[in-house]
């Protein structure tokens, strides 16, 4: 019965913990060194774990799109200062980012106003990591 159960032990941890490690991921895909800033309606604002998503409409010299924003987890948003009446459908806020280094719109949230004024932030973030300081 040992014979049987080892090797199947092995293969369910390695299989845990295989799913665990491609679950996380990093933000080596967003330049921290390089903040913009952009307003709009939003669409969603979804906190929730691991990573939030905000996606806003907005228009400006390229025309009226949908950019989708990534930010931290819902803990970070709520020790932040984020409450779930902070943000709704249509609001206009302002939203500070880490730019996508592959040029395309979006990027990972530093903070953002809400339409109220208050200012959602986390820190300094890192260049390298997306971590506050």
């Amino acid at each position: 019965m040992k014979a049987f159960f080892a090797p199947l032990s092995i293969v369910a941890l390695g299989v845990t913990m295989s799913t665990m490690a491609s679950a996380h991921h990093s933000a080596a895909a967003f330049d921290f060194t390089k903040l913009s800033t952009v307003s709009g309606s939003v669409v969603t604002f979804d906190v929730i774990n691991p990573h939030s998503h905000i996606v806003l409409r907005v228009t400006d010299a390229k025309g009226t799109r949908d950019i989708a924003f990534e930010g931290h987890s819902a803990s970070n948003f709520y020790r932040a200062g984020w409450r779930r009446n902070s943000v709704n459908y249509g609001d206009k806020i302002t939203v500070s980012y880490a730019p996508r280094r592959d040029g395309q719109d979006g990027g990972f949230v530093s903070q953002f106003k809400t339409s109220s004024g208050q200012i959602i932030g986390f820190g300094n973030l890192s260049p390298s990591t997306g971590k506050p300081q």
